[in-house]
Parts: C-alpha cells; sequence; structure tokens
C-alpha cells in the first residue's frame, strides 16, 4: 500500500451495541459526498452467500449487480478482498469517496480491520451509545422467546467491551449517542464530520434520497431509503425488500426523516425493567435518557 497514491484517506469504524442507531448514523454520514458507507463491512467476507433468514448477502438496495460489490471476493487472508491492497482501498476506488464508514460493531473484527491500515491511513472509532432498555426492548420484539435476563446480558458485554475498546484506541476517538443524534441531528452530525476531517454538508439531513451501498444493517431503517429512492411513483418499497412483516408495517408508517425512537417506554414489561436494572443498571447509567 502505497499511500501517497491512496484514493482511500481515512477508515471510521461505528462501535457499540446492535440496535443503537448505527445503521441510521451510517446513512446520515453515507449521504456525504466523501463518505462512503460499507455497512457491517464484516459481509464482505461472505458475499453471495444465503443467510440462516433465506436472504443473500449482497449490497442492500442494488442486489448483485452493486456496482460497488458485484465481482469481489474475500481475500486469502481475510482482511481484504482478492487482488487489492485492502478492503477500504477498494472501496473508496470504486466509490469514488476517500472516507469509509463501516458499522460491524464486533471488537475483533474492528481491532484487526484497523490494525491493517492503520500504519497508512488514520483509523477512527465512532463510538454510539444508547439507553440499554431502548436496545433490550427492540430485542425483546425481535427475538421475544429469549428470556430478558440473556438479552440484558448480552447488552451489557458488548457496551463494556466498546468502552474497553475505546479507552485502548490509539487513534481518535468520537462518542455520541442515539439520542442526541435523532434530537440534535446537524449539531452532531457537524461534530462529527469535523472529527473525521471534513466541512458539514446538508444533504446529510435527506440520506432518504441519497446513493449508499451498505451490506447488513437494520432493514426497516434501510426500508425508509428504499422505499423513497427505489419506488418514487407510489412511495413503496420493492415487495421483495429484505425486511420482516412487522418491521414494514411499522416503517411503512415512517416518514422518511430521523425520528426519536422511545418505543420501549410504552412496550417494556415491568419484569424486563426489574431485570434490566438489576443486571445492567450501572452500566447504564452514562447511557440513561
Amino acid at each position: 500500500m502505497n499511500p501517497d497514491g491512496r484514493v482511500n484517506r481515512r477508515v471510521a469504524f461505528i462501535a457499540g451495541a446492535g440496535h443503537s442507531g448505527t445503521t441510521l448514523l451510517g446513512l446520515l454520514l453515507g449521504a456525504h459526498a466523501s463518505i462512503f458507507y460499507a455497512g457491517e463491512a464484516w459481509n464482505s467476507t461472505r458475499l453471495g452467500a444465503v443467510t440462516d433468514d433465506g436472504w443473500t448477502v449482497r449490497c442492500t438496495y442494488c442486489g448483485a449487480g452493486c456496482s460497488v460489490w458485484a465481482g469481489l471476493r474475500p481475500g486469502s487472508d481475510g482482511l481484504g478482498l482478492a487482488g487489492s491492497p485492502d478492503l477500504y482501498e477498494t472501496l473508496s476506488v470504486r466509490s469514488g469517496r476517500p472516507v469509509v464508514v463501516e458499522s460491524t460493531k464486533a471488537v475483533g473484527w474492528i481491532e484487526m480491520q484497523a490494525a491493517a491500515v492503520r500504519d497508512v491511513v488514520p483509523a477512527h472509532l465512532l463510538l454510539l451509545g444508547r439507553d440499554g432498555r431502548a436496545v433490550v426492548n427492540s430485542q425483546l420484539r425481535k427475538y421475544p422467546h429469549i428470556p430478558a435476563r440473556e438479552h440484558v446480558g448480552k447488552w451489557a458485554a458488548q457496551i463494556r467491551a466498546s468502552e474497553e475498546l475505546a479507552a485502548r484506541w490509539p487513534g481518535p476517538v468520537s462518542r455520541l449517542h442515539y439520542e442526541d443524534l435523532a434530537t440534535s441531528t446537524e449539531s452532531t452530525l457537524r461534530r462529527l464530520t469535523a472529527s473525521l476531517g471534513l466541512a458539514y454538508e446538508p444533504a446529510m439531513l435527506d440520506p432518504w434520497n441519497s446513493e449508499q451501498h451498505p451490506l447488513g444493517g437494520n432493514s426497516g431503517t434501510h426500508f425508509l431509503l428504499a422505499r423513497s429512492r427505489g419506488s418514487r411513483a407510489n412511495g413503496t418499497a420493492p415487495a421483495d425488500f429484505p425486511v420482516d412483516a412487522a418491521k414494514r408495517e411499522h416503517y411503512s408508517r415512517h416518514p422518511p426523516a430521523v425520528v426519536l425512537d422511545l418505543r420501549w417506554h410504552q412496550e417494556m414489561p415491568e419484569d424486563a425493567l426489574a431485570v434490566f436494572e438489576e443486571v445492567a443498571g450501572e452500566v447504564n447509567a452514562p447511557y440513561a435518557r
């Protein structure tokens, strides 16, 4: 890798727990003309595979014919892609955008990928937090057969691991909360773009009409963009868009806008709240909103 001739100039990793708004953050950043949002880039190691849910791993919006992901296969070392210096350089070359943001969140993946490029480009960590009760409620909605205690334990373990990663991160770290992103979107994005060495662009407030090519992520959030971009005539997302029936129903009523989701206030059972306080109340203190 030759830094002087490199197209990719910076990589940012979104860390935190799932269901914390990482897909939303990625799409907002990806609406910037200099940022390519890769989604959960670890999926690049299994492009074309069929998931347990029956969906094929490929670009969320373009499918198999994506101009960025089509034809790419994992490199033999598992870090980059065959025939390329590394994953992020490949994505910058194909997208024409010098900054790559990804939201895999798995600490092991982040450290491995950051180590692969750290001597060549700055590796930035974006630690996104959200009130853990909202995260657990979302998990309970999606996986009601799993006990609340297990969901709470997984959230607490993930957020602890993410905090420990931030504490030992050798490069720049930016911390933010989902609740602030949803209620003070522009000021939060201005701060983040400045930390990435970029000027804020108003287009970031309207990711629903932007060109994006992520792998994986929250299908409900993706549904909003697909609905706006994919079928403007009738305002609906394609019938085969990979989102389950419950999410499709909820997000069909959702405006193409950033809206603070506080459903946990009404939905989360009292016994689950009690378990959460017992297991993770102290861990959640910095994130409680």
